[in-house]
């Protein structure tokens, strides 16, 4: 875990997934890219995968009221049992992580007061 929060975490919950492929394309070296948007308390989070050859980019935004913008300094940690990746949150609320390979993680994101969690993406 990133951070230890005085508050539980909120657990971020799915509202738009753009993949429409079966699960067996979606594991060979990121054929496709995909777009999701989760709910996660008074933000919003916009993740995409973008694949690039043998690789690939997951990039998030969080989205929110502008009055609270000023809590979206933090960190991200995309993990799972092969790989641990983390990068800051900019000013603009937005993230990027180079993946190296396909699998099941989970996303953490810590901010000031808070951090949010996504126990499963499919990448």
């Amino acid at each position: 875990m990133l951070h230890e929060s005085p508050r539980p975490p909120v657990q971020a919950i799915l509202v738009m997934d753009s993949r429409k492929t079966s699960l067996a394309v979606r594991h060979q070296n990121f054929t496709e890219g995909w777009s999701q948007l989760y709910k996660a308390g008074d933000f919003y989070l916009d993740l995409s995968l973008k694949p690039d050859h043998h690789k690939a980019y997951l990039q998030g935004y969080l989205v929110a009221d502008p009055a609270q913008l000023t809590q979206v300094q933090g960190r991200t940690l995309l993990h799972n049992e092969h790989a641990q990746l983390t990068a800051a949150l900019s000013l603009t609320g937005s993230f990027r992580l180079e993946v190296p390979q396909g699998g099941t993680y989970q996303l953490e994101i810590a901010l000031q007061d808070q951090v949010i969690r996504l126990d499963r993406i499919e990448i």
